[in-house]
């Protein structure tokens, strides 16, 4: 290839690349604190949140902190001291206990649908066994990250900062409730 073919082609290739979209499997938003704006900018998200709602009745003020606070909407994030991975950061034997639940055998941890969807199942099972409230994102998120079975166990108890990034949890989830009623991304 010449020199000149080579030029058109690059310049080509620079001018396609800019036609593609963006998907539902981008691994971030530039506005983490803002749910609106994560919510546009990332409109099949909004999608997958809508349906876990609808499927689980998990708020979707609630997941987006959830993964906020897990994974800073990265798709790719790992963990280096557990076998966590994906927005949602689910282990990979929680992940299979969810996969043979469910049926969702093709399911991703680096899928934002398969993450909302994750959430969801272990909100549906962590709110059965606990009773706790759609809206209490901080309880929920100490049966997340203990497991349920921990949570009862009380072992979050002994983990100051995990009890601190709970209310993290519940806080955000609470500014994202009132910035989707604002501008009409309920639920």
């Amino acid at each position: 290839m010449n020199f000149k073919t080579k030029i058109i082609s690059l310049t080509l290739g620079v001018a396609l690349s800019g036609c593609s979209t963006l998907s539902i499997e981008s691994s971030d938003t530039a506005t983490p604190y803002n749910a609106c704006q994560t919510l546009l900018q990332n409109k099949d998200w909004y999608k997958a949140s809508l349906r876990a709602y609808r499927k689980w009745g998990i708020p979707i003020s609630v997941q987006l902190s959830v993964i906020k606070h897990e994974s800073s909407f990265n798709r790719d994030a790992s963990a280096t001291t557990s076998s966590a991975y994906g927005y949602a950061q689910a282990l990979t034997g929680t992940f299979s206990d969810y996969k043979k639940a469910t049926g969702n055998t093709s399911a991703s941890r680096g899928s934002y649908w398969d993450s909302t969807d994750f959430i969801g199942w272990y909100f549906s099972e962590s709110s059965k066994q606990l009773n706790h409230s759609p809206y209490d994102a901080g309880t929920f998120y100490l049966a997340y990250h203990d497991g349920i079975g921990g949570y009862k166990k009380g072992t979050y108890k002994k983990k100051k900062w995990l009890v601190q990034k709970s209310k993290k949890v519940q806080k955000l989830a609470e500014t994202y409730r009132m910035q989707l009623n604002k501008c009409g991304l309920t639920l």
